[in-house]
């Protein structure tokens, strides 16, 4: 009885020392969070003078949506960016501490799009959650952006289902930018998604991966529109994480990168954790309305001629938008410039995979013409 009254002590020791840690970490996490974005200082500590680093709930044709831009230099000029997906916004303190943030060169816009980012409510209506409108939203959100700062034109980067969305607005108002960069280029998803289910099937057969084969049976080759949307979902969720199991985004983040993303003070505490207490399904309600609309997206079709410069930036092992597909609609488009960039190993994020390269190509190819 001694024994386990002794056991039963040190476990209830051991236990409240685990709690008064996490304590003190939620509150020095607590005390980091200000929810005021961390402004850019010079080496005496004082804010750059003419730097930018903000964010609002900005409403775009009567919704709002997050909005966060940082620059170190207002002069310089205007970079939109336009996150993935459907509704896969990337925290902007990501872009700093995955060293591939461009705001010593640019003033950056990060737009978090309507259902979906820290701005979603579910006042929202799911019907106004298209393509269409998110396409507006962001020619709107481009528009003040050129008016705010005084530019003629912007920069506008499109990443996956980013693209898409930057194509099409470039397509709509071409006099608003001065080029589109794509990343993980979705030329036609509909080629794209039979040849990445081709492409795991053979490395799972090669593999012997039994469990894999038979998920991807049970999900059938695309397209998968004889499912219900839940079911379209379901498939391709599955059969991107095999594509994750093959070729794997090259995406550390250690101990550092954790600690200095719950340190910043841009985000609220509750933003912090976010993601964590949240089902991304429900939460970022776009991923799922528009899963569909991804599938079915073809700038082979829908945009032969690009009125500006088009840079493309390709993973030779992306297969979530698969690299055969991009480099046919690059080499088929007409356009006044355009440059494509591959990627030796490179997969569905290449920008992160490789900044150094990622930056090289802003600084000698797109800001020099």
């Amino acid at each position: 009885m001694k024994i386990l009254k002794k056991i039963r002590k040190w476990l209830l020791i051991f236990l409240g020392a685990i709690v008064g840690i996490i304590l003190i970490l939620l509150l020095i996490i607590q005390i980091n969070s200000s929810g005021n974005e961390e402004p850019f200082l010079d080496g005496q500590g004082n804010v750059l003078p003419n730097s930018i680093a903000m964010h609002e709930n900005m409403t775009l044709n009567g919704v709002p949506q997050r909005v966060t831009i940082r620059g170190k230099d207002m002069n310089n000029p205007i970079l939109l960016m336009v996150h993935g997906g459907p509704g896969a916004p990337i925290l902007p303190v990501f872009y700093k501490l995955l060293n591939v943030d461009l705001e010593d060169l640019f003033t950056v816009c990060y737009w978090e799009q309507r259902g979906s980012g820290l701005a979603y409510n579910d006042s929202i209506p799911d019907s106004s959650i298209t393509l269409n409108q998110i396409v507006d939203d962001g020619l709107e959100l481009s528009n003040y952006l050129k008016k705010t700062f005084k530019k003629d034109k912007i920069y506008i980067e499109g990443t996956s289902w980013g693209t898409a969305v930057g194509a099409l607005m470039v397509q709509k108002k071409p006099e608003l930018f001065h080029a589109f960069i794509g990343s993980g280029l979705m030329a036609n998803q509909s080629l794209s998604g039979k040849l990445s289910y081709n492409f795991v099937m053979t490395e799972a057969q090669k593999r012997n991966d039994t469990v894999s084969i038979n998920q991807l049976k049970q999900i059938g080759k695309p397209p998968y529109s004889n499912n219900s949307s839940n079911g379209i979902t379901e498939a391709f969720e599955i059969e991107r994480t095999i594509v994750l199991k093959y070729a794997p985004l090259k995406l550390e983040t250690d101990f550092k990168f954790i600690k200095n993303m719950f340190l910043n003070n841009g985000l609220t505490f509750k933003e912090k954790f976010t993601d964590m207490i949240n089902n991304p399904e429900s939460y970022y309600p776009a991923s799922k309305i528009l899963e569909s609309t991804a599938i079915n997206i073809n700038l082979i079709r829908d945009i032969p001629e690009w009125k500006v410069p088009v840079y493309i930036l390709q993973g030779d092992n992306d297969h979530f938008t698969e690299t055969s597909v991009a480099k046919a609609y690059f080499d088929s488009i007409v356009a006044p410039s355009k440059k494509w960039f591959l990627f030796k190993n490179g997969t569905h994020g290449v920008q992160i995979e490789y900044p150094e390269k990622y930056r090289s190509i802003y600084i000698n190819e797109i800001l020099k013409n």
